[in-house]
């Protein structure tokens, strides 16, 4: 970024936590924190307006002309995305899960993308000490995680995640398919298409969407289109591929969005460890598949499934205790498998 870049627009983040309260305990943490590492805000509320003059309903998701627009009205490069995942006021033992995107008001593109989340109990130490209680304090604390390799306003380039189409390491795992193209000719640029809910649990999917495309760029084995755009040419073509796409709507939405390939699957489970009857250690699992919009075939598939208590050791030790720490994992992993 260069010091011109450092003003930048919060956009009211997506509650998709259930919770009304959130995003008002949340939101001001979140700006006050792009102040602290030098970045001019132009805050929610002044944006208003122009959501309202532009139809924007779903702040998370601006389409292209849309971010040339807010760029231009409020002289900004940057506006910032996001959604609250989790939010359980339960008492002793809250829990935060957030995520969000850096988007170039010019381009489109994605320049950082994370997510971050915690339980009151992920900070007790020995003897039962150092448990948050307070939902703002432990907000704060995800903040902080969730903004830890933002670069700094004022600062040059983005995150350091490399180079698209880096060489990394690959992982493998039972039942994974993936053709020999993916070695020889990988898709270039890839877009995630709306996954299917599979789950009870409300919202699961988006959710989900949200945090494979932060695993996604993270990755950077693909050029990836955000999902605003994406959200733009399913309206536009009026498609809705939750989990399944047609092959005349797949090679529509390939031309539309100018890529190579698109990814799409199902959210299988989703338990954040907060319903009564169920356990307290959360765990997911869904299947995904890469799609050739050119070739019309499956490239690559899997499905993963996990639990936070998976990786325990001893007693509490190495426990994944919140939601989405556990699905940035599993998502991750089985992304590495590409």
């Amino acid at each position: 970024m260069s010091e011109a870049a450092t003003r930048v627009a919060l956009l009211p983040f997506e509650n998709v936590s259930g919770h009304p309260r959130s995003p008002a305990i949340v939101m001001p943490i979140i700006e006050q924190a792009l102040k602290d590492r030098g970045y001019e805000v132009v805050e929610p509320d002044a944006l208003e307006p122009f959501l309202f003059s532009q139809r924007i309903r779903v702040t998370g998701k601006l389409s292209r002309e849309q971010l040339k627009a807010l760029g231009k009205d409020f002289d900004v490069q940057y506006a910032l995305v996001g959604s609250v995942d989790l939010f359980a006021d339960t008492p002793g033992n809250p829990q935060w899960g957030v995520s969000a995107r850096l988007l170039d008001t010019e381009s489109g593109e994605i320049h950082w993308a994370d997510a971050a989340g915690f339980t009151g109990d992920d900070f007790t130490g020995f003897l039962g000490l150092g448990t948050i209680t307070s939902p703002d304090e432990l907000a704060a604390k995800a903040v902080e995680r969730l903004f830890r390799v933002l670069p700094a306003g004022g600062t040059e380039g983005t995150a350091e995640t490399g180079p698209v189409g880096g060489s990394r390491a690959r992982k493998s795992l039972p039942g994974v398919f993936r053709d020999p193209v993916m070695e020889t000719d990988p898709p270039k640029r890839i877009a995630i298409l709306p996954f299917e809910n599979g789950t009870e649990r409300r919202g699961a999917a988006l959710i989900v969407d949200d945090l494979i495309e932060v695993a996604l760029f993270q990755a950077r084995r693909h050029e990836l289109v955000d999902s605003g755009e994406v959200r733009r040419a399913l309206q536009a073509l009026g498609v809705a591929p939750y989990g399944a796409i047609d092959l005349d709507s797949l090679g529509k939405v390939g031309e539309a969005l100018g890529v190579d390939a698109v990814i799409l699957g199902r959210v299988e489970e989703y338990n954040e460890g907060l319903r009564p009857g169920t356990s307290t250690s959360p765990s997911m699992g869904l299947d995904a598949r890469m799609l050739d919009v050119r070739t019309e075939k499956i490239i690559w598939m899997g499905y993963h499934a996990g639990r936070g208590d998976d990786s325990q050791i001893v007693l509490e030790f190495g426990k994944i205790k919140s939601m989405v720490p556990l699905a940035m994992k599993v998502i991750a992993e089985l992304i590495a498998t590409m």
